[in-house]
Order: C-alpha cells, then sequence, then structure tokens
C-alpha cells in the first residue's frame, strides 16, 4: 500500500459515519465513510466506499473511494483502479492503477513539499 513501512491505522472512519469540520492527526486514518473538511495527518487511505470533499493535507495518500478537493502530499499519491480524485494534487510522486481515475491539475515537485521533514 505505501511504499515507505506503514503504521498501524490508528483512526478509523466507518462506513456509515459522516463528519463535517477539520481532522488533525499526527498518526495514520482510515476513511471508509463520509467526511467534508480539512483532513491534516500523517499517512491517508481512503476506503472503497471512502468520500472526501475538502482539502487534504499529509505525507501519503491511497485513494481507493472518491476524493473532491485539493491533495498535498509531500511523498506519494496513489489512485488505485477503483478510486477517483477530482481537484488539485501537488505532490512528488504519483500512481494511477489502470481504472483509476483522476481529472483536474497536477504539480509533481521535484523534491519533498515539506522540506524540513526527514
Amino acid at each position: 500500500m505505501f511504499i515507505k513501512k506503514q503504521q498501524k491505522m490508528e483512526t478509523v472512519i466507518g462506513a456509515e459515519t459522516f463528519i463535517k469540520g477539520e481532522i488533525t492527526s499526527n498518526s495514520s486514518i482510515k476513511i471508509d465513510g463520509t467526511v467534508e473538511g480539512i483532513i491534516k495527518a500523517d499517512w491517508i487511505s481512503v476506503g472503497d466506499s471512502g468520500k472526501i470533499t475538502g482539502n487534504i493535507t499529509c505525507r501519503g495518500i491511497v485513494v481507493g473511494g472518491n476524493v473532491n478537493g485539493t491533495i498535498n502530499a509531500s511523498e506519494i499519491i496513489t489512485i488505485t483502479h477503483k478510486g477517483s480524485v477530482t481537484g488539485e494534487i501537488f505532490t512528488v510522486k504519483i500512481s494511477i492503477e489502470e481504472g483509476g481515475k483522476f481529472e483536474g491539475k497536477s504539480c509533481i515537485q521535484l523534491s519533498s513539499l515539506f522540506p524540513d521533514e526527514k
């Protein structure tokens, strides 16, 4: 799923859950439900039933559901064969599996978007 050693998912937003607002976490989040708002986390996994509308800031994200908004990922954005992203993406590396959908603007950086990270 992630290129680097994956952390344990510490927060899970279930398929029947709807959150509107801001989520901030220094750990990993799995989203199977619906989130409207701002998400700031270390690593994010959007499950097949997950839906996000809003802005995302993270080190890495795997999109298996739907994201509509801006994604700023300092390391990687992966869109799986079931994933769909509409909006702007900013990252150093992107991977879109066959069948994955991306509609919008992409800006691939030459190095980390967050220079203080190691």
